[in-house]
């Protein structure tokens, strides 16, 4: 019997790995959800999420820090509220974890896990589904993608910035249809972009970008920066960046 008088304080983690979600197959309650559980004594959500997340799947998650307002736990994305058989009302804080690994090692309350990047067919509660797009959408904010990209451009990083794509992002610019015409100014896929960034890194290796302005808007980020190069002209440049589900999509770039 359920007491629906009983309260517990409960986490939901929606482990995250390059534009995918975890859910697990609860053996006891038949539906496909996110990991998680109830808070231990003296424990913050936050902590209880992290600890959930490691028992529960072997994975260590990084908690992005999504609202600009002070004292927000970092991954949160959502509240809500449910009653749990017998174990009452579960008011539970949902979180979003990025994870460097899709490897897990499941415990004896699920045997079956999928990552998923779509959320029509999930089935079970229609919060799962609901959070899980949340997740799925939740920053960093653009504008925190736009300035990572620019520093990690600038350190000539060039597996932090390939980090920063989906792996098949499509890249469009006029230098690219100027020095590879039979390309049309457009790659598709990590490694295209590896070898067109590493052959501007090789030839221009004080190449610089220097940002002008940051402007967001929905799923996209617009860039303004000058491009510059010792001995050539300062070049204004605008690139935009396509966002969804934390990664970079697609960038196009437009020469002033």
């Amino acid at each position: 019997m359920s007491d629906p008088e009983r309260r517990a304080f409960s986490v939901a983690i929606y482990p995250r790995h390059r534009g995918r979600v975890l859910l697990i197959h609860h053996r006891r309650l038949g539906h496909w959800l996110p990991p998680g559980g109830e808070c231990e004594p003296g424990e913050t959500p936050l902590e209880a999420a992290a600890r959930e997340l490691r028992e529960e799947t072997g994975l260590r998650g990084r908690f992005p820090q999504l609202s600009p307002i002070d004292g927000t736990p970092p991954g949160l994305i959502g509240y809500e509220e449910h009653l749990a058989g017998s174990k009452g009302r579960h008011l539970n804080f949902v979180f979003v974890a990025d994870v460097d690994t899709d490897e897990v090692r499941p415990n004896d309350e699920f045997g079956e896990w999928r990552w998923v990047d779509r959320v029509e067919e999930i089935g079970g509660p229609p919060n799962v589904a609901q959070l899980a797009a949340r997740a799925l959408a939740a920053g960093p904010s653009l504008e925190e993608i736009a300035r990572r990209w620019l520093d990690r451009f600038n350190a000539r990083d060039l597996d932090g910035l390939l980090g920063l794509y989906a792996d098949e992002a499509v890249h469009v610019s006029p230098k690219l249809r100027e020095r590879r015409p039979e390309t049309g100014g457009e790659v598709r896929g990590k490694a295209a972009l590896r070898l067109w960034w590493q052959d501007a890194f090789d030839r221009l290796p004080s190449l610089r970008y220097r940002p002008r302005a940051l402007t967001a808007d929905g799923e996209r980020v617009f860039i303004e920066y000058l491009r510059e190069v010792p001995g050539e002209p300062t070049l204004l440049v605008a690139e935009v960046l396509e966002v969804r589900g934390g990664l970079i999509r697609g960038s196009r770039v437009y020469h002033g």
